[in-house]
């Protein structure tokens, strides 16, 4: 597929703290103080909005912010840095409401995968696939590529071990993986989830749903992440001769790729030899030029090829102003160094969840990018745009038209990935199956009755 659809689902840690950092709501209640514009605007804490995301409060009191549907990994990350924005605001009025009723209470969002304690949520990436492909031959070849994928894309972090010692490692969520394919999403965690919702035609299209990557703060690594991955699954689709990769044991490796910072301990295969994370990673990549076209996607192969090197050769000095695995462990060393810490401390674990805090005046990450020493990639304005547009060469530009339009006249709807409805009797469902689809005449339709509408509704009431 040489034009692939992708969307980005992010599941936000969320805590409330006094100034003194002791909890200050309960995560439920905090969702609700969070939530209280969205139902206002919505009726509901699961809403679409102009730019076509979804925005709902998951199972768990997990904030979630969807992207729209992308066929450019750059807007994607956009549309993703979009979401951040989105969150960080509804935070800092909901601060601002606690501040007014006199509590002592702050409302931290952490764009990350583990809490304190240990619970983990997702960052689920969705890739368009061909109904007619063989979709039980894509975890065959997929999975290697997936189980090292963290040593480039990771987003770092420290786990303990039995000993109490801490480690640093490219992944945390690897610790939170249980199987490599499933239908399920939180009670076996998958590297894959196969349960079949394509949101598209059923007889053309089906969803690829990953569940396996890390949060990430840098723009770098969200695109490295999908695509990196886009370039994979063409090879896979090219019907080209693949090397057999398949590993002994997916879940085991996961683990101890996450833990090999050197990325050249070996990994038992399925036929009874081995390899080593760099070596799987370095396969694909080269499959990958064979496939790439001239332009962007030969900058995806040089600075996937760089990520590679990194790790290969033990040299961070690029990774670690552009990958987040890499800047974080160059800011956990030296902080720990400097205070003489083990990585185990207390105050280590508040430095990781600091990184991932979205807030501008809480969050380490946005600090290090002000001091040139994280990457920002997207100019300011791609960034703002992306909050009130949906992508323009996606289905997502329909639902940005059709969401926008009913705000602006005051008119009740309903939509979702697929379908377009106004809450009036009589009213009749729009569906748009094709995920590529700008323009359609029932769509038109649609946008010319909500104006009509807007223009025949009676003035709202002065203010009493």
């Amino acid at each position: 597929m040489m034009r692939r659809v992708g969307g980005l689902e992010t599941e936000f840690g969320l805590v409330c703290v006094r100034a003194d950092g002791s909890r200050a709501l309960e995560p439920e209640a905090a969702a609700r103080e969070l939530f209280r514009p969205v139902v206002a605007m919505g009726r509901s804490s699961n809403v679409f909005l102009r730019n076509a995301a979804r925005l709902y409060l998951d199972v768990g009191s997990h904030p979630e912010y969807a992207t729209a549907e992308c066929d450019d990994w750059w807007e994607l990350v956009a549309q993703d840095r979009a979401g951040e924005r989105i969150f960080a605001d509804l935070a800092a009025q909901a601060d601002r409401r606690l501040a007014d009723d006199g509590q002592d209470a702050r409302i931290h969002l952490l764009k990350n995968n583990v809490d304190s304690a240990g619970n983990a949520f997702g960052s689920h990436e969705n890739y368009l696939v061909d109904r007619r492909g063989e979709f039980t031959r894509l975890p065959r070849y997929l999975l290697p590529f997936l189980v090292t994928r963290q040593i480039i894309t990771g987003a770092g972090g420290v786990v303990t071990d039995p000993d109490g010692t801490g480690r640093f490692v490219f992944s945390r969520r690897s610790d939170h993986m249980w199987e490599a394919i499933s239908s399920a999403t939180t009670r076996t965690r998958p590297i894959i989830n196969t349960r079949d919702e394509p949101h598209g035609d059923p007889t053309r299209f089906r969803r690829l749903h990953v569940i396996v990557g890390d949060s990430t703060m840098s723009e770098v690594s969200t695109h490295l992440r999908f695509a990196t991955t886009d370039l994979v699954l063409r090879v896979i689709e090219s019907g080209r001769s693949l090397p057999e990769l398949a590993l002994h044991d997916d879940i085991a490796a996961i683990r101890a790729v996450a833990r090999d910072l050197t990325g050249q301990q070996p990994i038992p295969t399925a036929n009874g030899g081995s390899t080593t994370a760099v070596q799987v990673q370095q396969r694909w990549l080269d499959l990958a030029a064979e496939v790439a076209q001239e332009g962007e996607e030969q900058q995806v192969l040089e600075t996937w090829q760089k990520a590679l090197d990194a790790v290969r050769t033990g040299d961070r000095s690029w990774a670690a102003t552009h990958l987040d695995w890499a800047i974080k462990e160059q800011l956990v060393g030296q902080v720990a160094a400097r205070l003489g810490l083990d990585l185990s401390a207390p105050e280590i674990e508040r430095l990781d969840l600091a990184y991932h805090d979205i807030a501008p005046a809480h969050s380490v990450f946005q600090a290090l990018q002000r001091r040139g020493l994280a990457p920002s990639v997207l100019q300011e304005q791609r960034v703002e745009d992306a909050r009130e547009q949906a992508p323009r060469t996606t289905r997502a530009h329909l639902r940005g038209q059709v969401v926008t339009a009913a705000q602006q006249h005051g008119v009740d709807h309903v939509v979702d990935w697929t379908t377009l409805r106004l809450t009036r009797p009589g009213a009749m469902p729009v569906q748009v199956l094709d995920p590529f689809a700008t323009s359609l005449p029932a769509v038109d339709a649609l946008l010319a009755e909500i104006r009509a509408l807007g223009a025949d509704a009676p003035p709202p009431a002065p203010p009493a």
